[in-house]
């Protein structure tokens, strides 16, 4: 079995994160969205402007820190203080002392698409403390829908229909194949929820 299929990754969804650098010798950590295609090598995109993109960029070494505690990702983007770093013995890159899964990772390939960097990466290194918990968008925004569907025939305006569709739109990119893509498109037909761009 390969290092990603480990913890739990599949292919092509999409895992909430917790992306761990260092900016020059002060360690740095933000949130970020990361998937593979193929267990080998673990993909992201990260806007162009991002003070993480340049310090992979320049380093090409991270740590990512898979974390279940929302706490911790409030407190890498609010409350950056808080956020608890060790050395890692891998690669040059701090890694977030409460993550339960890190997987340590050195820069492969990176391409410019405008205000985005798209990058590949080699996972050098695979260690689990305890068991992984991966976060996914996809259940969360499902459950919201079903609830948002209850409310549709009390909610003036097409914008509860827009919702419905921008959150299918979502777990169609984030967990392509799953239960959840499918839940949601017999949601919005159940609903009788028109495509984008089509009035009802």
């Amino acid at each position: 079995m390969k290092p990603l299929q480990t913890i739990g990754m599949k292919k092509g969804w999409i895992y909430e994160v917790i992306v761990s650098t260092y900016r020059g010798k002060k360690p740095h950590s933000a949130p970020i969205g990361v998937w593979t295609d193929d267990f080998v090598t673990l993909k992201m995109e990260i806007y162009s402007d991002s003070g993480t993109l340049r310090s992979i960029m320049e380093l090409k070494d991270f740590a990512v820190n898979l974390i279940a505690d929302v706490t911790v990702f409030y407190n890498s983007l609010f409350d950056k203080a808080n956020v608890e770093y060790r050395d890692s013995l891998n690669i040059n890159a701090p890694v977030v002392r409460s993550a339960s899964a890190i997987i340590e990772a050195r820069l492969k390939k990176a391409e410019n698409k405008g205000n985005r960097f798209h990058l590949e990466s080699e996972p050098v290194n695979v260690e689990a403390n305890e068991p992984v918990k991966l976060i996914n968008r996809a259940e969360a925004i499902v459950i919201e829908s079903l609830i948002l569907g209850t409310r549709l025939p009390y909610l003036p305006g097409s914008k509860a229909q827009e919702a419905l569709r921008e959150n299918y739109r979502i777990v169609r990119k984030v967990a392509p194949g799953s239960q959840y893509e499918r839940i949601m498109g017999k949601l919005v037909e159940a609903l009788h929820v028109p495509a984008s761009g089509e009035t009802k």
